[in-house]
């Protein structure tokens, strides 16, 4: 029984990613929106502060870039 349920979730998510990538079109079309990658490291670097301030900031922000980094690709992908 779990066997088959899972089967067809499984088939259920490649029928609904197939069907998303179909509509989307090409990604050549599309291009990739990069605003999105590391928007807070870009962030502190756009700040109009002293240079001293940011640099405890950075190891913070780059950490939590990396953690929302697959959020980050796949806005930039469908945007």
């Amino acid at each position: 029984m779990h066997t088959t349920l899972r089967r067809r979730t499984s088939l259920g998510l490649a029928l609904a990613l197939a069907t998303s990538l179909f509509l989307a079109g090409p990604a050549d079309a599309r291009g990739f929106n990069d605003e999105y990658v590391f928007a807070a490291t870009r962030g502190v670097n756009h700040m109009d502060v002293n240079p001293a301030l940011k640099v405890p900031l950075f190891p913070l922000t780059v950490a939590v870039d990396l953690v929302f980094l697959p959020f980050a690709l796949i806005a930039g992908a469908v945007s």
